[in-house]
């Protein structure tokens, strides 16, 4: 009688545990040229967006160097101007170069001073800067033969960096470039952390770049390789939009590492003149320096502009751990130290804060020669106490500590918790260049060729 239930068949599969010549199974073989070929891939992607963003941004460059020849007095006359704007509670810097590139680095204001918040006076001097001949330049309206345009030309900022993700250095952007009395277009732009988190001014930015594919992330975070990572820290990374910064070959290459490990994004050359972002994204707490716990302050991106023989160094809101990572941590901060040791002109980290920056030995290597320059209220926030007394004395102390004494002095206004319960805003005198833009109003560079 035949079995009504015939024998399973045994199914055939191949067998992977054939060892080949070098011991390895195939299975392990395949999988090893798999990630090969993955690797390779990845790689020549990543090259590719590097020559397209390489390529983009020397679009841009050759587009400045067409511009005509400026007149005295008019952005891109070989001078370099700069405008730290009073904003009361918040950041707007304006940076003009010699070639006549124009730069903006933050615009917010969280003010709660009377008469800023309510008459929002700090965006009419963020207008005024631009239309300023120095920075934007006014509205072109009429054509080379002087007949009035239709639609007058876009104006365009060259480089737009947002320093962090703090709405007091970006929530007015929006407000102050709004297409009246013309629209405002922007070339490249750098940020710090997500820019989903920059609201307004996210949306702004995408509806107004020249190129959406120069609006990047930069992370400039890398760990001095000779050390030991501590708990919790990672070895980190220099970056923009996500791939890896290659060394600059000519000096005029920018998005690049210079020859000190900073990316460099603008490298002029009649006369020289660069912008280099020394550090952006740290995220380790170093210094226990009581940043908000998402940690923006200390990932803030930090700028030096040297030009002329001089160096400019824009803080942002760069807590101590930020400092620290400069100093000692960082992958250059031996470089760093060198670059940043004796500064012309320093806008004080964090509004002048005490709490979480602006240490004395950070001061003390900075050792500005001409002026230290807060962005803060003359009574701001009472809950921030900036700029605070303790920080204002620690400049001034540095320039009469190096013989650099101003006299007569000048009077400012700080707030002082040392001797005061609650802390109170106190106007006393100032014996060295340090300026407030709430005490003092806006404050102007402006560097020529000795």
């Amino acid at each position: 009688m035949t079995d009504p239930t015939p024998p399973k068949r045994k199914r055939r599969t191949a067998d992977y545990s054939i060892m080949t010549q070098d011991g390895e199974t195939i299975l392990d073989k395949n999988r090893k040229e798999s990630k090969r070929k993955r690797i390779k891939l990845e790689e020549d992607h990543a090259a590719k967006l590097r020559e397209e963003a390489a390529a983009l941004s020397k679009l841009w460059e050759d587009e400045i160097s067409k511009r005509p020849p400026a007149t005295p007095g008019t952005r891109g006359d070989r001078k370099f101007y700069a405008r730290m704007i009073k904003m009361g509670q918040g950041d707007c810097i304006a940076l003009s170069t010699p070639g006549g590139r124009l730069i903006l680095v933050d615009c917010g204001s969280t003010s709660k001073e009377m008469e800023e918040t309510k008459e929002k006076l700090y965006t009419k001097r963020v207008r005024d800067c631009l239309a300023d001949p120095k920075f934007l330049g006014p509205v072109q309206a009429t054509n080379e033969r002087g007949e009035p345009l239709k639609t007058p030309k876009a104006q365009l900022v060259d480089i737009l960096v947002f320093t962090h993700s703090d709405e007091d250095h970006y929530n007015q952007l929006a407000t102050v470039l709004a297409n009246k009395p013309n629209r405002v277009e922007v070339g490249r732009v750098y940020h710090s952390g997500d820019f989903a988190g920059y609201g307004a001014a996210n949306r702004w930015v995408q509806s107004h770049a020249r190129n959406k594919d120069l609006v990047r992330k930069v992370v400039h975070n890398a760990v001095d390789p000779t050390k030991a990572l501590k708990d919790g820290e990672v070895a980190g990374e220099i970056t923009l939009g996500g791939i890896a910064v290659p060394a600059a070959v000519t000096a005029t290459d920018i998005d690049c590492l210079d020859a000190q490990g900073g990316i460099r994004i603008v490298a002029e050359t009649d006369p020289a003149c660069t912008v280099t972002i020394l550090t952006a994204g740290v995220a380790y707490d170093y210094k226990k320096d009581k940043d908000a716990a998402q940690g923006k302050n200390r990932g803030s991106v930090v700028l030096l502009v040297e030009v002329f023989g001089k160096k400019l160094l824009l803080c942002g809101d760069a807590t101590r751990s930020t400092e620290h990572f400069l100093m000692t941590r960082g992958k250059y901060a031996a470089q760093n130290r060198i670059r940043l040791a004796g500064v012309d002109i320093v806008h004080v980290a964090h509004h002048g804060s005490n709490n979480t920056s602006s240490s004395a030995e950070f001061v003390k290597l900075l050792d500005p020669k001409e002026k230290a320059l807060i962005s803060a209220g003359k009574e701001g926030v009472s809950s921030h106490h900036l700029p605070s007394k303790t920080v204002v004395e620690r400049y001034v102390k540095r320039f009469v500590d190096s013989g650099r004494e101003k006299k007569p002095p000048h009077s400012g206004w700080a707030w002082d918790s040392e001797n005061y319960e609650p802390a109170k805003s106190v106007q006393f005198p100032f014996k060295a260049p340090v300026y407030i833009t709430g005490s003092h109003g806006d404050l102007d560079i402006t560097w020529e060729r000795a």
